[in-house]
């Protein structure tokens, strides 16, 4: 059984996946193809390209799965927001204003047409699953819990008028518990917040989480809880913060934000405003899982892009392990989407754990050697790759890596990756400008999982979740010694762990690092210049390369160095 899984109707991030009997063979954005950052257009190219990565033609698909529901299925979800809208304009003249004119332009603006198919697809039985299902299915269908009762939530800026919504996974079904209403979206919240500190939401609430280690949450946490219903989430914002999930990018958000911020510094707003996020939703979390009596959890959705939440969730008491989907974004609709659609169609099948995330474009031997020739530079062919790239290392040089398929999600993971000694703790700053970027985050570390214990005392085998890079660990003495630039000032990192059966070419560069240097991890930092999308085809890399100026790039079998 072959389903395609299409999310056309996303804010950002539109894409595409193939599900092949239950199993994710490809999966892309349509953002690597069109090389826009976070492109929300119909996703043709991501089609056409994951019907290529799974080597199969239109004819062949069983089954379409849209993410999104359109908009006649939205109204009663806008109708409950409507009223929420209405309650709160009660309290506070903006919001009512606000609501007045949206009132008066309600389905227009609000609600989004979906898009016709292709007419490859017109005739094919369709499946549509509604955004925040979408986002649950890609956790718990793709999640190693087995067997295990899994709560499994879902949490973000906003889809479907919703920002969030919890399940129990069990016995391969999902049921339905509950969906969050938007207008208490911290997401929003947050990335109003993003705005407010001169950053870009949607793109930059990352360096919001990197610059919040640098500050003091009080006062500005404190006057936060105090316009919050922790008991009620139905109501969890009051007016003032509420306010400023409607119009992100309005006067209205910022001069709230404004006044709540007034004589502090960007350091202290952001820790503020990442610890009244992780109170909330750490709290809420380890509530969700005493009354449905779950000990695992499966996560998805933008919120859990936040890596030092999911550290916090992961330390609950009662939280056995947790599961974050490699493409937590809507990036992951597609995948959601079509794993819910099989599921549907075949009652009962255990998730299965998605072990391979290299599902995007592949930069085979032949293209790399192709889009070298048109490039004009030299390139050498080593015996020994892993040998030739570590002794790069060992000697302080960074190295980019191009290689097969291109990594699901935001993370890159070896194959879009660039690699350095993590020895020196300047390399933040130096290494950011060649890639013109402007980051508060450390870069994060992959390391050989055999000596993971001894630089993170709290990951565990069982923790595949560190495979993709998706939250914070302690960092041991020895971690500060080795990798001191992979260190935050919080005295955490972000690890990808690594495994030979992950990414044998990748893990051998590290092991034989290792070998040369006693450290057992290099820095792997995404490779892409500043607002774009990470490299996707061997022309992508070879641009990006000569752009940044690195020291040398792995492309396929071949290595180049830089030339003089």
């Amino acid at each position: 059984m072959i389903i395609l899984g299409i999310n056309d109707i996303a804010h950002h991030n539109t894409s595409a996946a193939v599900i092949r009997d239950g199993e994710v063979v490809a999966a892309i954005e349509e953002e690597r193809l069109s090389r826009v950052k976070m492109d929300n257009s119909y996703p043709h190219a991501a089609i056409d390209e994951v019907l290529t990565i799974a080597g199969i033609s239109a004819d062949q698909v069983d089954q379409i799965a849209l993410a999104g529901l359109d908009h006649a299925q939205q109204r009663p979800a806008l109708d409950r927001l409507y009223k929420h809208i209405a309650e709160l304009g009660k309290e506070d003249s903006d919001i009512r204003s606000f609501y007045r004119k949206q009132q008066l332009n309600r389905y227009t603006r609000l609600l989004r047409k979906r898009p016709k198919l292709p007419e490859a697809f017109n005739s094919k039985p369709l499946t549509v699953v509604e955004h925040h299902q979408a986002h649950a299915a890609s956790a718990y269908f793709s999640s190693p819990f087995k067997g295990e009762k899994v709560g499994v939530i879902s949490m973000d800026g906003s889809g479907d008028f919703s920002w969030g919504s919890v399940w129990i996974g069990e016995h391969g079904r999902m049921q339905h518990v509950e969906h969050l209403h938007a207008l208490n979206s911290l997401a929003l919240l947050y990335s109003a917040f993003t705005i407010f500190l001169g950053f870009k939401a949607t793109r930059h609430e990352g360096k919001v989480l990197g610059l919040a280690a640098f500050g003091k949450p009080e006062p500005l946490y404190s006057r936060l809880m105090e316009l919050a219903n922790p008991d009620d989430w139905d109501h969890l914002l009051q007016a003032k913060l509420a306010k400023c999930t409607l119009r992100q990018h309005g006067d209205m958000a910022q001069n709230s934000i404004r006044e709540l911020t007034e004589g502090l510094s960007k350091e202290d707003i952001a820790a503020g405003l990442q610890k009244f996020t992780e109170k909330l939703v750490c709290d809420k979390v380890e509530s969700y899982a005493s009354n449905l009596g779950v000990r695992y959890l499966a996560l998805a959705g933008g919120i859990f892009a936040n890596v030092k939440l999911n550290q916090y969730i992961l330390e609950l008491p009662g939280i056995e392990n947790i599961y974050i989907h490699p493409n937590m974004g809507d990036g992951g609709l597609a995948t959601g989407a079509a794993l819910q659609a099989y599921a549907d169609l075949n009652p009962g099948e255990l998730p299965r754990f998605m072990n391979n995330i290299y599902l995007g474009s592949v930069i085979t031997d032949e293209s790399a050697e192709e889009a070298l020739k048109e490039s004009g530079i030299s390139y050498l062919r080593p015996e020994n790759m892993a040998k030739a790239a570590a002794g790069l290392l060992a000697n302080g040089k960074v190295v980019a890596r191009a290689c097969g398929g291109m990594e699901y999600g935001p993370r890159a993971l070896g194959n879009r990756t660039v690699m350095a000694p993590c020895s020196d703790p300047d390399i933040n700053d130096w290494l950011n400008k060649k890639f013109q970027r402007t980051e508060f985050m450390p870069f994060a570390p992959v390391i050989l999982e055999e000596h993971c214990h001894d630089y993170f005392p709290d990951w565990k085998p069982e923790h595949k979740a560190a495979r993709f890079m998706t939250l914070t660990y302690n960092a041991t003495d020895l971690a500060k010694k080795n990798i001191p630039a992979a260190v935050h000032v919080d005295q955490t990192a972000r690890p990808q762990v690594i495994l030979r059966e992950d990414n044998a070419d990748y893990h051998d560069i590290l092991h034989e690092y290792h070998a040369l240097s006693g450290i057992a991890s290099v820095i792997n930092t995404s490779f892409n210049m500043h607002e774009e999308p990470i490299v996707c085809s061997a022309s992508d890399a070879i641009r990006a390369f000569l752009d940044a100026r690195l020291d040398a790039l792995i492309l396929g079998p071949f290595l180049i160095h830089l030339p003089e």
